[in-house]
């Protein structure tokens, strides 16, 4: 079993330095405190909670909160990092509205089980956001913001293979159709191309239903899901139609079916954004700044797009 020393000889400083830096504790930089929960997460150490700690008033344990466990880099990034650190995780899925209005209501009871909380895909409401506020807890959220630094990868990577019809198929919560930034980069947009689909397979194989019962099929196809990509992708071929030599697709998201198929897609190093989520929360809980960035949306390119 791997020991505090072992981490300490592989990390090449002292065993208080890697306590220090895996409990959360003052007294080591930030660079140092990353590069010993990387290598404690390596050797696949996790520091052990005493008594003294426990009786220091922390719980050891953060509550997450999700809107959707198909976010799995967001999450394992995030876990793995909290049980590095020692930290015990309490799920929450509020995946419909029944179940994140419960959740809300039994809230105040949740602040005497939690050193923290973290809000992995969920658009808080100004009251939901209040309510976590009054925990009195550091609160880190983390959201799927980056649709528009996402779309505009996607377009411009299109737009250079020579692709000027383009479809625009939608998540059915988003409420904007974003078709003037598709204009804007250069590129043609028809009403019947801006489409809103369920996050399935299934909503990407009867959006290709809808875009052939049209006089033409655009000649690429922007998904916001991983999932619709992979639906339009399926549909298509047993239409007889060659991806990408008769339709490129891209998602703005890249799932693991998806890209086991070859779809290109911007992906945003999940993993990296739910551990850099938990270094947030716990500089908040040493009471420390951290001004460190989160990573950026990248285009990932694979076999759906070709030259038009």
């Amino acid at each position: 079993m791997t020991s505090m020393s072992d981490v300490a000889r592989a990390a090449g400083v002292s065993a208080a330095t890697v306590s220090r830096a895996l409990r959360g504790e003052p007294g080591v930089s930030e660079a140092t405190r990353r590069y010993v929960t990387e290598v404690a997460k390596r050797m696949r150490y996790a520091i052990a909670r005493d008594a003294s700690s426990l009786a220091g008033g922390r719980k050891y344990a953060v509550a997450v909160l999700t809107a959707d466990v198909g976010r799995g880099d967001l999450l394992a990034g995030a876990e793995g990092a909290l049980r590095t650190a020692g930290y015990d995780v309490l799920l929450y899925v509020l995946r419909d509205g029944g179940t994140r209005a419960e959740f809300f209501e039994e809230l105040p009871a949740l602040g005497r089980r939690v050193d923290g909380v973290l809000a992995l895909s969920v658009d808080l409401t100004d009251a939901e956001r209040d309510a976590l506020d009054a925990l009195d807890v550091p609160v880190v959220a983390v959201r799927d913001d980056d649709l528009r630094e996402a779309l505009r990868l996607a377009a411009g990577h299109v737009l250079e293979l020579g692709h000027r019809d383009v479809a625009l198929v939608l998540a059915e919560d988003v409420d904007e159709s974003y078709d003037e930034l598709l204009v804007a980069e250069g590129l043609s947009v028809r009403p019947e191309w801006t489409l809103w689909s369920s996050s399935t397979v299934a909503g990407g194989e009867q959006v290709v239903d809808v875009l052939l019962d049209g006089d033409r099929l655009p000649t690429a196809v922007i998904c916001s899901s991983g999932e619709v990509a992979l639906g339009v992708f399926l549909r298509l071929r047993r239409d007889g139609r060659g991806v990408p030599e008769d339709v490129s697709i891209v998602s703005l998201d890249g799932p693991e079916l998806a890209r086991a198929v070859g779809i290109t897609a911007v992906e945003g190093a999940w993993r990296e954004r739910g551990e850099h989520a938990v270094h947030r929360l716990l500089a908040g809980l040493r009471d420390e700044p951290h001004d460190v960035q989160p990573p950026s949306v990248h285009l990932v390119v694979r076999e759906s797009t070709g030259r038009r």
